[in-house]
């Protein structure tokens, strides 16, 4: 990981004057996150180390010109959310939505990816292809790009958003990828090879938006986190494209 001063535009051209930051933050560790755990839509809390992690990431957005906090409804980014929010002199007002949520799993939450392949052997199709398929009783990967881009819409054509200041988003992995897929105009079915680690952060900057198009952004940021060593080891497979740590 390299580690990058968060103060810093990297948009250098004259769309800066007309950008808008959005700074992605992926809410603390999990004990489930830790143990590789598929958490989806079960409201798990904050581990002491993630509690940290959140900590850290107020210390990062401090500076920052920050308007607005958008959360998921789900306890671990909710928590998040707030200890970046009651950091800040005034506090920030947060803004909770269910579009924020992680894609809903359905069978396999609380379960490992080796439990998953041990168990539903035939209903593997989401890790190859998941475009195109779902996990059992869950969420399409096509429905949570279509819940996340109708949010960020609605969000930039508010007239209740601040005209000024930056905004914090605080979600999921699954669902800050797929995000990031759309703004960036990269293919979904690559989304898994953007790494968003419990934690961190990242930001993009949106351009304006022309007519009823989703917005376009330039990627400033990714993946920053505070320094530890982190053991990459024994991650699922990356043929399989959906590590549990990852979601």
């Amino acid at each position: 990981m390299v580690e990058v001063t968060t103060n810093i535009t990297t948009v250098q051209s004259g769309e800066k004057q007309n950008t808008r930051r959005l700074w992605l933050v992926r809410h603390g560790l999990t004990d489930w996150n830790t143990r590789q755990r598929f958490c989806g839509h079960h409201d798990i809390p904050l581990s002491a180390q993630g509690r940290v992690q959140a900590l850290w990431l107020a210390q990062q957005l401090q500076k920052e010109m920050i308007s607005a906090i958008y959360t998921s409804d789900l306890l671990r980014a909710r928590e998040t959310a707030e200890i970046i929010a009651h950091q800040r002199t005034p506090a920030v007002q947060i803004r909770v939505s269910l579009a924020w949520r992680e894609i809903d799993f359905g069978d396999w939450e609380g379960l490992t990816y080796a439990e998953i392949v041990e168990q539903f052997k035939d209903q593997l199709g989401f890790f190859t292809d998941p475009e195109h398929y779902s996990p059992p009783n869950g969420e399409s990967l096509v429905h949570l790009q279509q819940r996340i881009k109708a949010e960020l819409s609605a969000i930039m054509r508010s007239g209740d958003l601040p005209t000024g200041g930056d905004v914090v988003i605080v979600s999921h992995g699954g669902s800050l990828r797929v995000l990031l897929c759309s703004a960036l105009g990269i293919p979904l079915q690559r989304q898994w090879q953007l790494l968003l680690d419990p934690g961190s952060l990242s930001a993009i900057d949106l351009l304006p938006v022309r007519g009823s198009s989703f917005p376009q952004a330039i990627l400033a940021l990714l993946n920053v986190q505070r320094p530890v060593y982190t053991d990459h080891s024994a991650k699922s497979p990356v043929s399989a494209g959906a590590a549990s740590e990852n979601w």
